[in-house]
């Protein structure tokens, strides 16, 4: 490639594509194909670069506390849950219809692994994720309590998200300043936005939990009336996968 248009390419932020055509004209097997052949082959490895590129940074700024987990790796008998119903929660159509979904069950059920191996398939198809637990969600709000205009632009950020995933749902019982918070945040989102809730408490103990009262009904009304509950297994998972993990280290050390 000359030296001139390589550097014009890199001017306009065409870098990748000069280094695609680079790689295109040492390759002795293209040598014989079409201008037309050439070029759409270069097309789509410069939009499958791109996309995973964005993929990646999607990725990353959701803040997934597990980057790695995939829809592939989980153990659908383990969970006790249907492969269809994950396979098909994985083609995000509820997000096309703003429906939340409810994970609930003890603790080490996988719970949180689930919640993010849907976050990154979602990811994949190009949605803004955002992973935080409940406690860092109502330290930020109390952060940022004192200066509205930072509060409601926070409050824009999280409603603006394609999902939502809040884990450690109401893992504590809210006082009526905090559930306040939460009605204007989804207030925001509902409609509009899916939201992923992951905690131990079953729904029937959420009213409760959110202090009871009017303020408590106006958000059970815009997460529950358009939401799926992801059946949860009652095995802890946590405690197989690390006991299995503590015996192939044992393994490893007294062979």
């Amino acid at each position: 490639m000359k030296f001139e248009l390589k550097k014009n390419l890199t001017k306009h932020e065409l870098g990748d594509l000069a280094r695609l055509v680079e790689n295109q004209e040492g390759d002795i097997a293209l040598a014989d194909l079409s201008f037309d052949a050439r070029l759409e082959q270069l097309l789509e490895e410069l939009i499958c670069e791109r996309e995973n590129k964005l993929i990646n940074r999607l990725i990353k700024a959701a803040s997934f506390k597990y980057p790695m987990a995939s829809i592939e790796s989980l153990d659908f008998d383990a969970r006790q849950v249907k492969k269809n119903t994950i396979i098909n929660l994985a083609a995000m159509g509820f997000v096309a219809t703003a429906t939340n979904l409810i994970i609930t069950g003890p603790t080490g059920a996988g719970k949180t692994y689930l919640s993010c191996a849907l976050g990154i398939e979602a990811c994949k198809k190009t949605y803004r994720v955002f992973y935080i637990r409940m406690p860092d969600l109502m330290r930020n709000f109390e952060d940022r309590r004192d200066d509205l205009k930072e509060l409601t632009r926070y409050r824009k950020r999280l409603g603006n998200y394609n999902i939502l995933i809040i884990d450690e749902w109401l893992n504590y019982k809210l006082n009526e300043r905090d559930a306040k918070m939460l009605y204007e945040l989804f207030e925001q989102r509902s409609g509009n936005n899916s939201t992923i809730f992951v905690g131990q408490f079953p729904v029937a103990e959420w009213h409760d939990r959110l202090g009871g009262g009017t303020q408590a009904d106006s958000i059970m009304d815009r997460i529950v009336h358009n939401a799926y509950e992801i059946p949860s297994s009652e095995t802890n998972l946590r405690k197989i996968y690390e006991s299995k993990k503590l015996a192939n280290l044992k393994a490893e050390i007294e062979k």
